[in-house]
């Protein structure tokens, strides 16, 4: 039961992460890491969150440099 668990939520990170990638603006993305980071009672789970959104940025700004 655990591992269909982890299987389902890999899957809903990784739509998640592209979602973000085709649909994010990287002012918004630097808006949703401070939230996270701002909160006062922060959790692992948006310690996670916090890394996804600062790959996707940094992937964002290498994109943006390309062009």
């Amino acid at each position: 039961m655990s591992d269909n668990y982890l299987e389902k939520d890999f899957e809903r990170v990784n739509k998640k992460f592209k979602e973000l990638m085709n649909e994010g603006e990287i002012e918004s993305i630097e808006k949703k890491i401070e939230d996270l980071e701002k909160k006062s009672q922060s959790n692992s789970i948006d310690q996670i969150w916090i890394e996804i959104y600062n790959d996707v940025l940094d992937l964002k700004k290498r994109k943006q440099n390309e062009i």
